[in-house]
């Protein structure tokens, strides 16, 4: 038996509709696939960017708090429970003390209410260049800059008694989630701030430093 012409026409019409629905779920599929990473690109961007926040947020905190308790940095006083910044004893003298072309000290800064520091702090002397030897601080805290250490009595102090001292402070922003009291440094970002400071010290203490 011959197919009639509306038997053959109507067969041709499902297998244009069944076409379409196939080009449309594909066409469908295709989008949400094209959202899907859409939204997880933008997740990962959402993330990177509340990441590179905290850091810079936490070597923020960590240099403001290094600038302001610089004094204690510079005599490594202990605090009221008697612990200091940094280790003391005659091969380590504070700060201050230390020889001038390799001064430097590093620390953690004090620790946060969930038990972990904010950056990793490293403090040397500014110098002029030909006069600077490696204080044994990461790359980033030996860059400071070539000036000379000694310098006229800060604003407020006595002229005739008093000097300025010049050191640089570096904090690095360490990472909450991975650090280790035992092993800090491992816990390091790429994010690094830096702070120039001025220390008043007594004429007759600095006075074989000038020149340096």
């Amino acid at each position: 038996m011959t197919p009639s012409l509306h038997t053959t026409n109507h067969r041709n019409e499902e297998g244009s509709i069944l076409l379409i629905v196939l080009m449309l779920l594909l066409l469908v599929t295709i989008i949400g696939m094209s959202a899907i990473d859409n939204g997880i690109s933008e997740m990962r961007i959402a993330r990177f960017d509340r990441l590179a926040k905290r850091n810079f947020y936490n070597a923020e905190a960590g240099l403001y708090d290094a600038v302001a308790d610089f004094e204690r940095i510079y005599t490594n006083s202990s605090d009221t429970g008697g612990h200091r910044l940094y280790p003391l004893s005659d091969t380590l003298p504070p700060l201050r003390d230390r020889d001038l072309d390799t001064a430097g000290v590093s620390f953690v800064s004090p620790l946060q209410a969930n038990g972990v520091p904010v950056a990793w702090i490293e403090v040397r002397s500014v110098l002029l260049k030909a006069n600077r030897k490696n204080a044994g601080l990461r790359a980033g805290a030996e860059q400071v800059p070539s000036m000379l250490h000694i310098g006229p009595a800060p604003e407020g102090f006595d002229e005739n008694k008093y000097r300025s001292r010049h050191y640089a402070i570096t904090a690095t922003a360490i990472d909450p989630a991975t650090f280790d009291a035992t092993n800090p440094s491992a816990a390091l970002t790429h994010v690094i701030l830096q702070a120039g400071v001025v220390m008043a010290e007594e004429t007759t203490k600095v006075q074989h430093l000038s020149g340096l």
